[in-house]
């Protein structure tokens, strides 16, 4: 099943470290969208309004000993259920047929439901839980090996709808009666423990089915407090969520608390690498060049069979292979280590960060000199000593589709110019377009370069990314008379 589209609920969330998780899911790239959720503490002290209409549960609150039925819903459980209900809205509206939905503190396993696996749901499906907690597993029955008719659970983090289910929610008395998201989707499922809860919410033809396994995990945000979605930790099976008991200790420990599903500090997250395991020390070590050649540059490029490994989808811009995946996926794990720069370039500023301050400006000169400076000397004809020892500012840019997405029409301070693609697959949209040749250049090879001319015949700029992070490295490449 193709995946219409991600939705990530984040309220607390730096949107950088976001889009590295969701590079984790190990799924076909789709469209992500990261919804700014609704802060249900702001909201009840009339701080931000709502973009609904709502009404909470008045009969949710019941003497009992399950310490979720015994209190009314609590101001981080109505943020939490409007967002996904904006989520869910939009996804309709979009035409959607289906939809994803995560919570800001998932974390992929790195695997993930085959498209086997998804062609097993039954037609009537409305739901499919990626993760949950099931509450009385002993009475579901199995659909297949892979997916269970999914009873009372608790866990909302990772979900998908089908297009039926959207229109389900959306017909629902859910903004009539607002509860904890959970509680509704297996109320309207008619699995909930709770016969009221049923009787509210059951009648639309919600079927409600979940993968055996776990397919996507939750972070918990600070020691001493669980979220709505983590592992049970009371007798009730259910974690204990913002109630006010919590929030108001809590309070007294933390300010400024800005989370709607679990207690968290405002402070920004420390940005972290786009994938911890991968190991940068060997990129940065050129103690044995030719070991390091072997690693990173593509052997077909080595080979010097220039005229077999060339594409040239306009005059004079060349598409080789310039480096291996090893080569991509260090340089950009060892890039999310530094802060990133928007100020560089005074006309046409970008995301980026010179090599230098990566230490990579002296490895990335010398592949220029060994590797590239003999591709151009071939392709354009070069003569002359000028090209007998090349210099080079080069840079790592990234476009987030939901920030600096592309890069205006221009001309570039160089004789030539090399771009390489170190992720492609993992966004869509991007490339790099030639207006004069209406071409628009974008290989779907991770490691391949784009050769052009540089200051005065191709103009050309970036095309927006439109869904995930595009990464690319860029030199400026200057013959050695040339300042």
């Amino acid at each position: 099943m193709k995946i219409n589209k991600i939705y990530v609920v984040n309220l607390n969330t730096d949107n950088d470290i976001i889009w590295q998780k969701l590079r984790d899911l190990n799924i076909e790239p789709t469209q992500c969208f990261i919804l700014d959720a609704i802060n249900g503490w702001d909201l009840v002290k009339g701080e931000i309004q709502s973009p609904y209409t709502y009404k909470t549960a008045n009969w949710w609150k019941m003497d009992s000993n399950h310490s979720f039925y015994n209190r009314n819903i609590t101001p981080g459980e109505i943020g939490c259920a409007l967002s996904h209900y904006k989520c869910v809205e939009d996804a309709y509206n979009s035409g959607l047929d289906n939809v994803m939905i995560l919570e800001e503190d998932f974390v992929s396993t790195n695997t993930f439901p085959t498209p086997q696996m998804f062609s097993e749901l039954p037609d009537d499906w409305s739901m499919v839980y990626l993760a949950r907690n099931a509450m009385n597993p002993e009475n579901e029955i199995d659909v297949t090996n892979n997916v269970v008719n999914a009873g009372y659970s608790y866990n909302c983090h990772a979900y998908m709808l089908s297009r039926k289910g959207m229109e389900e929610v959306l017909n629902s008395k859910l903004l009539l009666n607002l509860v904890a998201i959970d509680e509704f989707y297996s109320a309207m499922n008619g699995t909930h423990d709770r016969k009221d809860a049923i009787e509210v919410f059951r009648g639309t033809g919600f079927k409600q089915y979940a993968f055996k396994e776990n397919y996507v995990n939750q972070n918990s945000s600070i020691k001493g407090l669980t979220s709505l979605t983590e592992s049970p930790t009371s007798i009730n099976k259910k974690p204990e969520w913002l109630s006010d008991e919590i929030v108001a200790k809590a309070k007294e420990e933390v300010k400024n608390i800005k989370s709607f599903k679990s207690v968290m500090p405002k402070s920004k997250p420390k940005p972290v690498s786009v994938n911890a395991a991968v190991d940068t020390s060997s990129i940065l070590n050129i103690s044995d060049w030719d070991s390091w050649t072997k690693k990173y540059i593509n052997p077909l490029l080595v080979s010097g069979e220039y005229d077999l490994i060339t594409d040239e989808p306009a005059p004079h811009v060349y598409v080789f292979p310039l480096f291996t995946k090893a080569f991509c996926d260090e340089l950009i794990t060892l890039s999310e280590q530094f802060e990133w720069t928007t100020d560089r370039h005074e006309f046409y500023p970008t995301t980026d960060n010179l090599l230098s301050v990566l230490g990579m400006d002296k490895i990335y000169n010398k592949v220029v000199n060994d590797y590239i400076r003999p591709y151009a000397i071939d392709r354009f004809e070069l003569d002359g000593k000028d090209w007998d020892k090349l210099t080079d500012e080069s840079f790592i840019i990234k476009y987030p589709y939901d920030k600096q997405a592309h890069l205006g029409v221009h001309h570039d301070y160089s004789n030539i110019t090399t771009l390489v693609n170190l992720n492609p697959g993992e966004f869509t949209g991007g490339g790099t377009y030639f207006p004069k040749y209406k071409c628009n250049v974008n290989p779907k090879e991770i490691g391949m370069a784009t050769l052009h001319p540089g200051n005065i015949t191709h103009k050309h700029g970036a095309r927006p990314t439109t869904s995930g992070t595009r990464y690319v490295v860029v030199s400026f490449i200057k013959g050695g008379s040339h300042k």
